[in-house]
């Protein structure tokens, strides 16, 4: 009998390639276009993240009791970091200014980093940036499960407050009113000041800085 194999998680940038995380038979491993890793130091892995082409990012969601839930693989599968990037980990982007994680609210209601909401490492681990401690007056964020990188920062929806927001490295906070009906969305993209926003099947593009209504780009049903 075959073992049945489950796509965990998946990411591809341009002149990077794709890189799957898959299961089977309790084990995890990497397709990295040609290349497969076999994880057999890992017991659990629920994300991936291609850094550059010579590097991977991969981490555990983790609730509670894991010192260590983040890695660093070369394209050898060898470990060249790893550290404890926070509880809950709900979203994970990177750009040039480092890995960007968000949490959930078991995470942002816990304890540890994770309380910050948002978290920018560098591919050492080390904290550049967290979002509660070093924003002042800026929207909550209470369930930071949706992200798109920027060059500076990255995309994110509060929810709570009904807006997206724009968080950069410097500190510096843009948001804007978000349309009641695009919040709780499963994804995000942002392109020439339009934000493609996509939920419950359907994908709506905004022109959030002109403040104009969303429509319809594509229905996923049809």
């Amino acid at each position: 009998m075959n073992d049945k194999i489950e796509v965990v998680d998946s990411d591809m940038r341009k002149s990077m390639g794709s890189a799957r995380l898959k299961k089977s038979n309790h084990q995890f491993y990497i397709h990295w276009d040609e290349l497969v890793i076999d994880l057999k130091r890992h017991d659990y892995v629920s994300g991936i993240r291609i850094i550059d082409e010579n590097h991977l990012f991969i981490w555990a969601f983790t609730l509670e009791g894991e010192t260590i839930n983040a890695w660093v693989l070369d394209a050898a599968g060898d470990i060249k970091h790893s550290f404890h990037a926070g509880n809950a980990i709900a979203a994970v982007v990177i750009n040039e200014t480092g890995i960007w994680v968000g949490y959930g609210d078991e995470g942002i209601f816990g304890e540890g980093i994770s309380t910050e909401a948002l978290v920018c490492f560098s591919i050492g681990g080390t904290v550049r940036f967290r979002y509660n401690q070093e924003v002042r007056k800026g929207p909550v964020l209470h369930d930071c499960d949706v992200m798109y990188a920027s060059e500076t920062g990255v995309w994110v929806v509060s929810s709570i407050d009904g807006r997206l927001v724009h968080v950069q490295m410097n500190g510096r906070i843009d948001s804007y009113p978000m349309p009641r009906h695009l919040l709780d969305c499963s994804s995000l993209m942002i392109k020439d000041d339009l934000a493609y926003v996509e939920k419950e099947d359907k994908i709506y593009r905004w022109p959030f800085k002109e403040r104009r209504r969303a429509e319809v780009f594509q229905n996923e049903t049809k």
